[in-house]
């Protein structure tokens, strides 16, 4: 059986991204970030709905299965995501590969507003590019959810490329199953996508799989927002 693709495309405002969440984001809590920054935060959101192209697909799978080497093997391809990712997808009965991104319009004022010597405003579009995408993907992940609860079917936490011992050098059997340059999504040579603001990576289904908090205690990956986010608040 072929893996059906399933398409997604939102504009920016249909994410409901507010001031406290990019607050958030940068370090600060919600609500107390000092002034200037909610203006400028405020005034960067406004932009955002032309700067973004934000677009996403699902590649579902029922051809999938797990062995003991802590690889997953999806339609035929074999993925080495290491143990720790392993365990979370053992009784995962599907796959459905992601790939979602904000678009390159928000990187490109981001940079080009640094160049300028406007570091601040460049920094805030880099993070509103940043949450834009894991948001996308938050709503991708709710839809399919929805859809696999009205068939009995529950869905495991995401995993992506570079994190918990999964290489992200398996980008490229990733996006190989993917149509070429999908979602206006490209590989560079070291693996990286572009537009940088982009993500990818599985959510296991099944009727056994649980859906986890997620412990960014296991994760490798210091550079991650959510990560400092969560390890501050104990979660």
């Amino acid at each position: 059986m072929q893996p059906e693709l399933k398409n997604f495309a939102y504009s920016f405002n249909e994410l409901d991204i507010n001031v406290e969440l990019i607050e958030e984001a940068m370090g600060y809590g919600r609500g107390q970030s000092p002034k200037p920054f909610p203006d400028m935060i405020t005034y960067a959101l406004d932009q955002c709905d032309l700067l973004c192209d934000i677009q996403g697909s699902l590649l579902v799978s029922n051809n999938f299965s797990l062995d003991k080497t802590g690889s997953i093997i999806v339609n035929g391809v074999t993925f080495y995501v290491g143990k720790k990712i392993a365990l979370q997808l053992k009784n995962a009965e599907g796959g459905a590969l992601f790939i979602c991104t904000a678009g390159a319009g928000i990187s490109e004022k981001s940079k080009e507003l640094m160049a300028a010597g406007d570091l601040i405003e460049g920094y805030i579009l880099d993070v509103i590019g940043s949450v834009t995408v894991e948001a996308a993907i938050d709503k991708i992940q709710e839809s399919f959810e929805n859809e696999l609860i009205n068939k009995g079917i529950k869905i495991a936490n995401r995993f992506s490329p570079g994190y918990c011992g999964w290489a992200l050098q398996e980008q490229k059997h990733f996006f190989a199953l993917f149509p070429n340059n999908h979602c206006g999504i490209k590989l560079s040579d070291s693996c990286l996508m572009d537009p940088i603001k982009s993500v990818s990576g599985v959510i296991g289904f099944g009727t056994n799989v649980k859906k986890m908090a997620y412990e960014c205690q296991m994760c490798e990956l210091e550079t991650c927002i959510y990560r400092k986010i969560r390890l501050a608040k104990g979660k």
